[in-house]
């Protein structure tokens, strides 16, 4: 195979994966569900106030209009398995 068909390859799944993730679906084809700060502080094991100081700085966070704030729940579920965030300590 040459490089260009194996770069080709590789345009199409990163445009699969850009496409599924503009309407709101994983690679699994399933829509990914949206949680509120209490069920997100929850997974993370932080406060609901910690989650709304940082919420500018999380990239699953989505402000859907003013005053309310939801949480990706797969892109949550991928911040915890890089290693975030601070499962022991509970600040507030």
């Amino acid at each position: 195979m040459t490089i260009e068909a194996l770069l080709e390859q590789l345009a199409d799944l990163i445009a699969d994966r850009v496409a599924a993730r503009l309407n709101g679906k994983e690679a699994t084809g399933e829509p990914d569900r949206l949680l509120t700060v209490d069920q997100a502080a929850a997974v993370l094991g932080v406060t609901p106030r910690w989650l709304y100081r940082r919420a500018t700085t999380l990239p699953f966070a989505r402000r859907l209009s003013r005053g309310v704030l939801r949480f990706e729940e797969a892109g949550l579920r991928r911040y915890m398995a890089a290693g975030g965030p601070l499962q022991t300590r509970r600040s507030g």
